[in-house]
Formats: structure tokens, sequence, C-alpha cells
């Protein structure tokens, strides 16, 4: 005979991205023990795997994970955490006074968090002529560079490439998906300092889940306040 099985609350949230709200359910017993392993390995691919696995899972709709934004993976991730372990984590965040070393614990809401302001428009009109059209780096993007040094300005440049959705000028719009990678970089090169420069705000101003927390250093009293930003900062 089989044994009775618990009953699974679901429960609303609105993708960031799209404004589409979803129906998903709490993460299981099962799901956290997958998840804590990968967390333990310190191996990122596992980890990633192991994230996209239990979104999968556990949203009702159909969708495709791996071309979620990473803003809206991230979300939906700490949204799931907060309906299958609590609302509330506690973090250990260290005293930015020069020369304490002083370690606070702080309680963050998830609820409470939100994702950064989303651009007007993806969009970027290079002059009265040329402009290009971006996607948001999809997860999957997202995982391909995730242990590359994004300080270096060719790791950089190479994810502006793989984000890059048209082209276009007064005459035509090129779709980026019919054009050789050869030819896309070709031309990027061929901008100018400040044309590139334009493209480059775009992404270093991509959404992300974030958070300002203020704390209290319960060794030398200093009044800290730190801008909390991405998945990886919430399960300091």
């Amino acid at each position: 005979m089989a044994l009775p099985q618990m009953k699974t609350a679901t429960y609303l949230m609105e993708v960031p991205s799209t404004g589409r709200e979803i129906e998903f359910r709490p993460y299981t017993v099962k799901e956290e023990k997958v998840l804590m392993i990968a967390m333990e390995s310190k191996d990122q691919k596992q980890t990633f795997r192991a994230l996209k696995s239990v979104i999968k899972d556990c949203v009702k709709e159909d969708i495709d994970v791996s071309r979620l934004t990473l803003f809206d993976f991230e979300y939906m991730f700490l949204q799931l955490r907060a309906k299958s372990v609590g609302e509330i984590v506690d973090l250990n965040m260290k005293c930015q006074a020069e020369g304490c070393g002083g370690v606070s614990s702080v309680q963050v809401d998830l609820d409470s968090i939100k994702v950064s302001k989303m651009p007007e428009s993806n969009i970027i009109q290079l002059d009265d002529r040329i402009g290009v059209t971006f996607q948001f780096p999809s997860l999957d993007i997202a995982e391909k560079y995730q242990e590359a040094d994004m300080e270096k300005v060719s790791s950089v440049f190479d994810m502006i490439v793989d984000c890059t959705e048209s082209i276009y000028d007064e005459e035509e719009v090129y779709d980026c998906k019919n054009e050789t990678r050869e030819n896309i970089i070709n031309f990027y090169e061929s901008l100018s300092s400040p044309q590139f420069a334009k493209v480059s705000e775009f992404f270093s101003a991509m959404p992300t889940v974030e958070k300002d927390i203020e704390y209290k250093c319960p060794k030398c009293g200093h009044e800290n306040k730190v801008e909390l930003k991405g998945l990886q900062s919430f399960f300091t």
C-alpha cells in the first residue's frame, strides 16, 4: 500500500522582464537536498544545473528555463526559497570601517527584494542612421561566462556579441541570427569609442536582484550601508 503524500500549496509570482504571472510550488526536501549538495561542492556549473532543475520542476507553467534572463532566474529562485524555507535569511556581514573586521548578523526579508529598474529600451541608437537591438543575457549566456573574468575586455566583448539581436540602418534590419559571428565582431570593431561606450552602458546597467541594507557594527559601532546585488550576495 502506498504511503500518503503531503499536499503542496501553490503561489503566484510575476516574471520581472515580461510581467507574466506564473504559478509555482515550494521545493521539497528531496530538491533542497540536491541544492545543498551542489552548493557544498563549490562547483558553479553543478550549482547552476541544480538551480535550473529546481525552478523547472517547481514552476507549473511551461517555460524554457535556459532562455530566462539572468535577473528573472535570480528573482524566481529567491521567491521559491522564500516559500520553501522561509522569507528571512540570516547574513554575516563584515564591517566596512577600515581596520575593524567586525561581523554583524543581519536578517533580510526575501519578499522585500526587487529587481533593479529596467532600461527604458533595449535599442541603442549609435548615430542618426545606425542602431542595435539587444536581448538581455539569458541563463544560457550567463552560464557560458560564469567562470570568465568579466573585468577582461575580451569577455565583455564576447557577451555583447552573443546578446546582439539585430543591427539596423535607415534601409534594413539585419537579424544577427543570419549573420556570421565574424561580421558582428567587425561591426563592433568599426565603432568609435563614444559609440561603443553607449553599448557598454546598456550592459553595466543590467537589471539584477538588489536590496539596500543598514547595520551597526557590534565591534566598533560603525553604521554600515551596503547594497546587495545578485543571487549569491543573499546567501553570504
